[in-house]
């Protein structure tokens, strides 16, 4: 340091010019002089070292530097975008990976099984549904007896248990004979008396959305149901709202019909009724 001697517009005339040297070993050594706070003129050495950094960058992005500007800015020759007039946003990044969406696929699966199990959980007695048996909507409008349908049950079990002794513990492999096949494997005609017993029970208006398994459900309060099926559109799969289900005795069909007949199943109001044979319809 030097201490300033004379008038200040003096002292700044002594500074010497600031010199740049080149070193060997590819650094600069740049020498200035200024003044401090207390006007002492103090020399400042400072070693550069020039660091190249090579930048990738995307070659869209490369491209679009080099296109022609326009309007007020057809003269700036600032090359990339001009803060003066160009707004950026927040940069965000984000990495993807071959295995991110295999990861999602997964993910989904096993919240769909936690679903699934959730649902389970909780299963009513009267409709099926996932709910418990005390707030089920049905419980109401079937107007069935719970307890006089396990009594019903029990007293099917103790007959077939009667019926099936001294045949094993196995179940009965009886046939009908009006059931049994002839030689050529064609079952015998029906008589006039036979066609007009029936235990197929033909339900209408019913819900589009109502399934196979909880109209099985439903019918089954009643007794066994042999088979169950709901007419469907052969374009778009959806129910025609007409289902046959056919029980296993005609006590039984006729059980279901004065129970269900007029009650309302899922805000609309069904029929029920015996199903007529073919050439009747």
């Amino acid at each position: 340091m030097t201490p300033m001697s004379g008038s200040w517009a003096d002292a700044e005339n002594d500074i010497p010019p600031t010199e740049v040297i080149e070193n060997p070993d590819g650094t600069k050594t740049v020498i200035s002089y200024k003044f401090d706070d207390k006007h002492r003129k103090v020399k400042v050495t400072q070693k550069i070292k020039t660091v190249k950094v090579t930048e990738t960058v995307n070659p869209a992005i490369a491209e679009r530097k080099k296109w022609t500007r326009f309007g007020d800015e057809k003269d700036n020759k600032i090359v990339g975008p001009d803060t003066r007039t160009t707004q950026f946003g927040e940069e965000i990044k984000f990495h993807l990976s071959a295995s991110s969406k295999k990861d999602e696929e997964e993910e989904k699966k096993s919240k769909a099984k936690e679903s699934t199990t959730k649902v389970q959980t909780l299963k009513c007695r009267t409709c099926g549904g996932n709910h418990f048996t005390s707030k089920c909507p049905f419980k109401d409008t079937l107007g069935v007896d719970l307890k006089k349908q396990e009594e019903e049950k029990m007293n099917m079990a103790a007959a077939t248990g009667r019926g099936g002794m001294g045949r094993g513990a196995g179940a009965s492999s009886y046939v009908p004979p009006h059931l049994r096949r002839g030689a050529n494997g064609e079952l015998p005609k029906a008589s006039e008396a036979q066609k007009e017993v029936t235990t197929t029970v033909r339900v209408t208006n019913l819900n589009t959305m109502l399934s196979e398994d909880l109209l099985r459900e439903i019918f089954s309060r009643f007794g066994y149901v042999q088979r169950l099926t709901i007419l469907r559109n052969r374009e778009t799969g959806e129910s025609r709202g007409i289902a046959f289900v056919e029980m296993d005795t005609v006590e039984h069909a006729k059980s279901a019909i004065e129970k269900l007949n007029g009650r309302g199943i899922m805000n609309l109001i069904i029929n029920a009724d015996f199903a007529k044979p073919r050439g009747e319809r």
